[in-house]
């Protein structure tokens, strides 16, 4: 039976996989370039990269009542954080490896989530437009993936790199 849980596991999948696509295209891009637009830096590939894995940890796992993966460098790139020197970044193969693991991590329990609990207040207690519940911070988590990927979609237009 297709529960609410597994739909939203399968939305954030979907996500995930046009995020992995724009990544993918840039795979031949400096990931520490940081543009600068209308006097606005944007975030680097790679910093998106390590924020996708750092906030997807923390929303799809911690959140949702999951078992969270210790992310040593998480802070550096969690909410409200800067873009680091290039030398501040931990490996770039470290950050790929967390990205998969957490991803993959989060899809299995999210999808076992029964749909009674996603009425219940997040293990965090954070509010996302106006709301407390599990559901709602698995829909950050989802809206939050897509706001990311349209970001590395400039960033392959900046490239130019064709996305169609």
């Amino acid at each position: 039976m297709r529960t609410e849980s597994i739909v939203l596991a399968d939305v954030m999948n979907k996500t995930r996989q046009l995020t992995e696509l724009y990544l993918n295209l840039l795979k031949n891009a400096d990931p520490y370039q940081v543009y600068e637009v209308d006097g606005k830096k944007l975030n680097s590939i790679l910093w998106i990269k390590a924020h996708l894995s750092v906030t997807e940890n923390w929303l799809l796992l911690r959140s949702t009542g999951g078992e969270a993966i210790r992310i040593p460098w998480a802070k550096q790139f969690g909410i409200g954080s800067v873009v680091p020197a290039k030398e501040e970044y931990p490996a770039q193969d470290e950050i790929d490896a967390v990205f998969k693991e957490v991803h993959q991590n989060a899809i299995s329990f999210i999808s076992t989530i029964a749909d009674d609990k996603l009425d219940t207040v997040n293990a965090t207690g954070f509010e996302f437009a106006g709301e407390n519940s599990t559901r709602s911070v698995i829909i950050h988590a989802i809206r939050h993936e897509g706001t990311h990927s349209g970001h590395l979609g400039w960033l392959c237009k900046l490239n130019g790199i064709k996305t169609i």
